[in-house]
């Protein structure tokens, strides 16, 4: 009994060496969800200056007002809970060094596609990185909600997140139509001289 005992114990001294080296999660919650939240809506209130430069089409022009408007009004919010002290942090997210030169390059990279892109390309992009954007900021206000920092402001991110979710949905369906794909033959027909 005691040989076979001894035969698993260099097991069990494996194991417990293993277990150390797991990656544990954080025993603290960091308010961090708001700053990433402000990040994304206080860029994207600004997303129908694009408008003023490139023509994407009617339908999808009026989404993307759409969606400056809300996240106008979520970034005012947001800057409102600052100002009141409910909330603390709208800039530091705590982000790793490696993901914040990812997300930079993943911004500097869509950012160009939009401003020198035209045609199908463009709206695609357009459509693309704002339903990303918006999945992104309702899965974010979905997290929060659950979160023990954020429990004042529950129920106006719950109603973010399905606002954020219905905004992406109509910009799916517009993708799934590919009315927007039409609109250069549109354009091309309506021009002077034909």
């Amino acid at each position: 009994m005691t040989t076979r005992l001894l035969s698993w114990l260099p097991l069990a001294l494996v194991a417990l060496i293993l277990s150390g080296c797991k990656p544990q999660p954080a025993t603290t919650e960091a308010p961090t969800g708001y700053a990433l939240l402000y990040g994304v809506s206080s860029q994207e209130q600004d997303v129908d200056y694009l408008m003023w430069i490139k023509d994407p089409g009617q339908q999808i022009t009026a989404w993307v007002k759409e969606i400056a408007t809300f996240n106008g009004e979520v970034t005012k919010q947001l800057d409102a809970w600052k100002k009141d002290g409910s909330v603390t942090n709208l800039k530091v997210t705590n982000l790793p060094p490696t993901e914040v030169k990812a997300r930079d390059r993943a911004a500097e990279r869509t950012s160009g596609k939009l401003l020198w892109g035209g045609g199908v390309d463009l709206r695609t992009e357009l459509l693309l990185s704002q339903i990303s954007a918006l999945q992104y900021c309702g899965d974010l206000c979905y997290a929060m909600s659950k979160m023990d920092y954020a429990k004042a402001h529950k129920d106006t991110l719950t109603a973010w997140d399905t606002r954020f979710d219905e905004l992406a949905v109509e910009g799916i369906n517009i993708l799934e139509s590919g009315e927007f794909l039409d609109y250069e033959k549109k354009l091309k027909h309506n021009a002077p001289g034909k």
